[in-house]
């Protein structure tokens, strides 16, 4: 959730939060009832392999094998839902970028439930590392302290996504968020139900680094919120 305010979040809801910092512990928890939701995913249809040149059917039909062993595995478009929360990306056919983009999703998810529940959620652990595990508490806390709620939809596109030749390799995922609708209120006090801070105007990318740990999964660990509108 973007926000043209101090008040931050990590993945649109969330990803502008780089200027929250250390926070006390005082605490309002504010509670909302259960979201339910549900995932789709459709593979794109692949492209046939076209053999080069060939001077006899032999010769012809094993350069076409040779070229549909090569060849990546088609894209995959994978929607899903959750509440007022969507998702939508072009899975490609590499794995380390499948388990990448699963785990950014899983990551977007939360997030987004932990800022309109106003709740920390101990799962996100399995998303998320370093400092891009603290914005995201950290957020809540702010929430808490300043008896704040984020209500509304969100809608999180992932608009690109490459993988470098590092070992590990890193996945740089960038993300289109439609937050436009997604103001904070006022939890608690005279101002309850009140907005008290704006909803951004625009939708806006942000391009996220997610790395695979020595346990083997892939966490998100770097954000950096970018200013440009972009459409979902």
């Amino acid at each position: 959730m973007k926000r043209d305010t101090v008040y931050k979040g990590v993945v649109g809801a969330f990803g502008a939060c780089l200027l929250l910092a250390g926070c006390s512990s005082a605490q309002k928890p504010a509670a909302l009832g259960p979201v339910g939701g549900s995932a789709t995913g459709t593979a794109s249809t692949s492209a046939s392999a076209t053999p080069t040149g060939a001077t006899s059917s032999a010769s012809s039909s094993a350069s076409s094998a040779a070229s549909s062993s090569s060849a990546a595995p088609a894209p995959t478009s994978v929607a899903s839902s959750s509440g007022e929360w969507s998702y939508s990306a072009s899975v490609p056919g590499d794995t380390d970028i499948a388990a990448a983009l699963k785990a950014f999703q899983n990551y977007a998810a939360i997030s987004y439930q932990m800022a309109i529940k106003v709740q920390y959620d101990n799962n996100l652990v399995s998303y998320t590392d370093g400092n891009v595990l603290s914005l995201a508490n950290n957020f809540v806390t702010q929430e808490r302290q300043d008896n704040l709620i984020s209500r509304g939809p969100e809608i999180v596109k992932v608009t690109g996504v490459t993988k470098d030749g590092g070992t590990p390799p890193i996945v740089t995922i960038t993300t289109c968020t439609d937050d436009t609708k997604l103001p904070m209120y006022s939890s608690y006090g005279p101002k309850k139900g009140q907005i008290v801070a704006l909803a951004p105007k625009t939708p806006t990318p942000d391009i996220y680094k997610v790395h695979r740990g020595a346990d083997g999964k892939w966490r998100v660990n770097a954000v950096t919120p970018e200013t440009t509108p972009c459409s979902v």
